[in-house]
This record gives structure tokens, C-alpha cells and sequence, in this order.
């Protein structure tokens, strides 16, 4: 819980806290055992050390921070799928949403205190800049939406913390949480099967857009996009340069900060491309490293919805990841401390009853039989609740 909390303060604060749980995990033999159980997580691991010396090369220093950081943020999430219940994950979820009632009071109050001298100031509340927030807003409205349909009883309190934030998403006026939030929400409700409210949403949406054409005002950085599209275009390119000059390995995190002043692109932290900042900063083979297991989860994820086990915990994780890959079309703001763990307690969920499923993952050779079985005489064996039927 202490480690939730700690998302919603500034990030030294989320840097401690993540830190301590890693350290706990590893120097412990049993929570260490317990957290690398997990199919290919050990893989994952072994190729998330590389970056830490391919920085060192370059001499990249913050790079081999933040290489750190990535380990122990893996190592935390492990640690939290080994051990997570349904019960401590709503608490995790319910403590989330509450939290960001106090994250959108300091962003209402940043607002409110600096629009005298600056209208256009987009408030950051307690992360780094708006767009972090904007990241956190979109994973607190999915949760809050989750735990709508998971516990009805406090529909009102979950509807509320949707409207602050997503009235906070509207004063840091990032374009693409807003775009991200859209097609998570729709994405939930497709899978829930919510079709009318579907359609109330994306109703309320295009008007939202509309009177934003009709009245810039009310949102100001539409009239930007023609400006911000040109240095996303110049930051693209830039980090297309840097993959070609270094394919295979990268140049460690935060490398286009290194390329940008070589190359005279855009100056800024990262390449504002998901796919193309991971390939800048790990090469294609740390690429390919991560997509393999994101694949492999992929591949559980699809078991657990074939087996009807936590079926609303796996919509979230869906909904959180689209809202992943649509953001990070122009930007990467979950490789940060606070919205990449909140990303990965939501996939913490995965390891609840998992422990009769996982055996797929490692023994793709049973796969095999079943699907041989009835040709050599075999009756297939499929699990049910942690039993053989």
C-alpha cells in the first residue's frame, strides 16, 4: 500500500520506495525464489542488465541510472505478481484512485495560482511535467471504470474520481492522454460489451472536439498541433539516425538527449515514439528481448480469458496496454517511475491464480500432445480451478 502511495508524491519519493521492494525481493532467498518463478522472467532480467554496461560505453551516465531504476522496477513488479491476491489488488486499486483526488487538488491549485501571469500554464501536480500526469490520468480513469463494474456499491465514489481526473486531464492539455484515454475507455467497454455507453461516450467526445475547433480557447493547444507535429517529424528523424548508426545494442537509455546536438534535430529527452526510443536507446535486440515477453504474456493473458479467470482484472490490463501503445505513438511517458509502475501493478493481476496456467508457457511440448491426443488414443486433460477434469 505504502508502495501505491508513493506513485502519487514526486518521484524521489516513487524512486525509494521501488528501490526498497527490489532490494527486500533480492536479498531474500524465499521472495526472490517466488518472484523469478515466473516463466521467462529470468530471460527478461538477463537482457535488462545489458543496457546498464552499453551506457557505460558511451559514457552515458544517466542512461546507466536508469538502468538501474528499469531492474529494479522489473524486479518490483515480479515481486508484486508472486504475491498478489484479488483482495490486495483491489485495495492497491482503490488506494490508487484515492490518491489522485490529492494529485488533482495541487493540480487545481497550480492552475488557479498561475493563471494570472501565465493562462496557457499546464499544471504538473506532483510529477515531473503534464504529459506524466496526463499518463497517471489515464490509468486511474480505466481503474476507477474497473472497479465500477467490481464493486458496484461505490459506483458513486469510482464516477467521481473519473470526473476529477478527468477534469485535471483537461487543464494539462496533453493531446495525446486525451487520445490515449479515448481509446482505452472505448476498448474497455467494447470488451465489457457496454455498447450504449460506447456510444455516450464517443458522442461525448466528438462534441468535446467540435466545440474545441469552435472555440479554440477552451483549448488552446489545438491551434499548436501544426507546431508540435513539426518537432515530433524532426525528433523522428533524429532517432531513425541514431538506430542506423547503432542497430544492434542501442546507446542506453535517454540517447537522443546524446544525438539531438550531433544530428541538430529537436532538443529533447527522448524520441516522442515508443517504438522508436526503445529501438534507439536497446537496439534491436533488446527490442526484441521485451517484445518476446511481452508476447509470452500475451500469450497468458489470452489463456486466462479462454479460462474465464479474472476476466474484468485482464480487461484493465488490455485497456491499460492500448492506452500504452496509442500514447506512446507521440511520446513515452510510461518509461517513467510513476505511470510505468502503476502500468505494471495493473499487470501484477496476472499473477493471481496463475500457477495452473504458467505450466503452458513452459512446457510447450504439452501443447503438442493435446493436440495429437485424440489421434493417439488420449483423452486431453484441461484444468479447472487448480484441478484436473
Amino acid at each position: 500500500m505504502g508502495l501505491v502511495i508513493s506513485l502519487f508524491f514526486p518521484f524521489y519519493i516513487s524512486v525509494s520506495a521501488v528501490s526498497a521492494v527490489a532490494v527486500m525481493t533480492m536479498i531474500s532467498y524465499q521472495k526472490r525464489s517466488r518472484a523469478l518463478e515466473s516463466p521467462y522472467c529470468k530471460f527478461l532480467l538477463g537482457f535488462l542488465v545489458v543496457p546498464f554496461f552499453v551506457s557505460a560505453v558511451y559514457n552515458n551516465y544517466m542512461g546507466m541510472l536508469y538502468a538501474i531504476l528499469l531492474l529494479a522496477s522489473v524486479i518490483c513488479a515480479f515481486y508484486l505478481k508472486s504475491v498478489m491476491t484479488r483482495q490486495v489488488f483491489h485495495q492497491m486499486m482503490d488506494l490508487a484512485c484515492l490518491s489522485s483526488l490529492g494529485c488533482a487538488v495541487i493540480a487545481f491549485y497550480q492552475k488557479w495560482s498561475a493563471y494570472p501571469a501565465a493562462a496557457d500554464y499546464r499544471p504538473v501536480s506532483n510529477f515531473s511535467n503534464a504529459n506524466y500526469y496526463g499518463m497517471m490520468i489515464e490509468f486511474v480513469v480505466l481503474i476507477a471504470l474497473y472497479r465500477i463494474f467490481t464493486n458496484p456499491k461505490r459506483k458513486a465514489l469510482y464516477m467521481a474520481v473519473i470526473g476529477v481526473n478527468l477534469a485535471g486531464l483537461y487543464l494539462t492539455a496533453s493531446m495525446s492522454a486525451c487520445l490515449g484515454v479515448f481509446c482505452a475507455v472505448m476498448v474497455f467497454l467494447w470488451m465489457k460489451k457496454q455498447y450504449v455507453w460506447m456510444a455516450a461516450f464517443l458522442t461525448a467526445a466528438v462534441s468535446f472536439l467540435l466545440l474545441s475547433i469552435a472555440f479554440p480557447a477552451a483549448f488552446p493547444r489545438i491551434e499548436a498541433i501544426d507546431s508540435t507535429f513539426e518537432q515530433r517529424l524532426s525528433v523522428w528523424a533524429g532517432s531513425i539516425r541514431g538506430i542506423q548508426q547503432h542497430p544492434f545494442l542501442g546507446q542506453g537509455a535517454t540517447a537522443y538527449q546524446m544525438i539531438c546536438g550531433i544530428f541538430g534535430t529537436y532538443r529533447t529527452f527522448h524520441s516522442h515514439n515508443l517504438l522508436l526510443d526503445v529501438l534507439l536507446n536497446y537496439g534491436l535486440i533488446g527490442a526484441g528481448a521485451m517484445g518476446f515477453y511481452i508476447y509470452m504474456q500475451g500469450k497468458l493473458v489470452a489463456l486466462r480469458i479462454k479460462n474465464h479467470i479474472c476476466n474484468n482484472m485482464n480487461i484493465l490490463l488490455i485497456s491499460a496496454f492500448t492506452a500504452v501503445l496509442v500514447h506512446g505513438l507521440t511520446d513515452v511517458t510510461v518509461f517513467w517511475i510513476q505511470t510505468g509502475m502503476l502500468f505494471l501493478m495493473i499487470f501484477s493481476s496476472t499473477g493471481i491464480h496463475a500457477s495452473y496456467l504458467e505450466w503452458k508457457l513452459r512446457l510447450p511440448q504439452a501443447a503438442v500432445l493435446s493436440h495429437y491426443a485424440p489421434e493417439l488414443g488420449m483423452r486431453p486433460i484441461y484444468i479447472k480451478n487448480g484441478r484436473a477434469i
